[in-house]
Parts: C-alpha cells; structure tokens; sequence
C-alpha cells in the first residue's frame, strides 16, 4: 500500500490544512527546499514567504490555479533573504491589488525595499505584533533575535494552531519528504548547527512558543512537523549545540555550514 508521502503530487499545491496550502518545489537532486504557503481564509488570501526568482514560475503557478490575482491581501515575509523576497516585484505585479501589504519588522523592512517593492508595508512591531484578518482570523507574530537575522519573525496561525517557523525547525537533505518522519531530528541539525549563532537563542525560542498549542510547524526550509514529531522537535532543539557552541575558531565554524 502506497503511504502518504507516495501519494503526493508534489507538482500541484498541497493542502496540509483546511484552506493552508504548501507551494513549495521539488528538485530531487537538491539538499535545499524552499518552502511557500497560502492561507486561504474565505475571499482573503494571504501568502508566506513567497520565492525566490528561479522559483517563482512554478509557485505563481501553483498559486493561481487555487485563488484569484485580488483576493492576496498580505504577503508575510520573515525575513529579508532572496530565497523568500527576490520574486516580490513580479508577484505584486501578477496581484495586481493596489491595497496589498509586505507584513514584515520594521528592521527588514528597511532591506526588503532594495528588492524594488512597491506595496506598503505592514510593520509587525508598530502594530501590536498581529494580524487580523476580515474574517476576525489572527495571526500572531514572534521575533526570533539572530535567528538567523536580529529582526526575524516567526507567524502562529490561532485558528489552524500551526505555527509558520521560517528557518527554525529547517533541515538539509537530499532525502527529503513534505511531511518529517523519524530521523528528521539530523537534518536539522545539519541546518541549524551553521545557520544559528547559540543554543543560548534557540533555547529561548523553545520556551517561548511552548505555552502555544501548536499542531503543526511549518518551515521555510525541509520538512512539515506534525503529530508526535512535534514535541519531539522541539526537545531536540531546545538542548543543541550550534554555531559558537560548537566552535574554538572561525575555521571550526566555517565547518559547520552546511553545503546545499
């Protein structure tokens, strides 16, 4: 019997959750996966950290066969990498919506602007760090200090109880699955053993989203955590070792990142 994982179409947009899509591409000779995500709530669209420009055909695709150009309210962009913001522009020009916002920290804000960006922004920290859709439907955002940008958020979902991770929980491997089984523990620590500074700031962020009831975690990069694998992750990372933990020189530490 085929499992889930073999059932999926990984060419067509997933829906890992009532009207939350994955939009992600597959390249099966790649370590590294980028992650996008729709949710749809009624006539409002609102879509996390969109693409990169290579990507960009094949998530405008997966995008437009699920909703319509205008109903995109809001673009969430966590950080201001190019893997999640290079493709901006040319989204805002598919959208065509004259009141769309980049929900974003003031700080990246100031980085994003150099992709050509047109729409206003929507600071995360002048607005109470939340969302509130039309429907009444919150998003709650986080900051996850260095993580791997000073100004980094993270997006929880209240309605569907999935917490949107940008790269914490991301992994690196060549044997990737959309959903993270056991021994998903390793990729991400091959992750996040170069990409985070300290277990001093990772640990904080454990404890921080701990009292949240999280059904899902959702990263930009490797695979969805759902179910048991949960708690499991969040364990993990609370007590690893990464970045200067792990290194006596920069040679050391150069060593720890991972090559996609």
């Amino acid at each position: 019997m085929a499992t889930e994982q073999e059932k999926l179409d990984y060419s067509e947009p997933i829906e890992v959750s009532d009207g939350i899509y994955w939009l992600g591409f597959y390249d099966e000779n790649a370590a590294f996966h980028s992650n996008p995500y729709l949710i749809k709530d009624g006539d409002e669209v609102v879509i996390i950290d969109p693409a990169g420009i290579t990507e960009y055909p094949q998530v405008a695709s997966k995008i437009f066969s699920i909703i319509k150009p205008s109903q995109v309210s809001h673009i969430i962009l966590h950080h201001q990498d190019p893997d999640l913001c290079a493709a901006v522009p040319m989204l805002e020009n598919a959208v065509g919506n004259k009141d769309l916002k980049l929900v974003t920290h003031s700080r990246a804000s100031v980085l994003i602007h150099y992709y050509g960006v047109k729409s206003d922004f929507y600071l995360v920290d002048k607005n109470d760090y939340s969302l509130t859709l039309k429907s009444g439907r919150r998003l709650k955002f986080m900051t996850t200090p260095f993580m791997h940008f000073p100004a980094a958020i993270v997006t929880y979902d209240e309605t569907s109880k999935i917490l949107f991770s940008s790269d914490i929980f991301g992994a690196i491997s060549k044997d990737w699955s959309l959903y993270a089984s056991e021994g998903y523990q390793e990729k991400m620590s091959v992750f996040h053993k170069g990409y985070m500074p300290s277990n001093k700031f990772l640990s904080a962020f454990i404890e921080k989203i701990e009292p949240l009831d999280i059904d899902m975690i959702l990263p930009q990069h490797g695979s969805i955590i759902k179910g048991d694998m949960v708690p499991k992750c969040m364990d993990f990372l609370k007590t690893l070792e990464v970045g200067l933990d792990l290194a006596s020189s920069d040679e050391e530490l150069y060593g720890w990142i991972p090559k996609a």
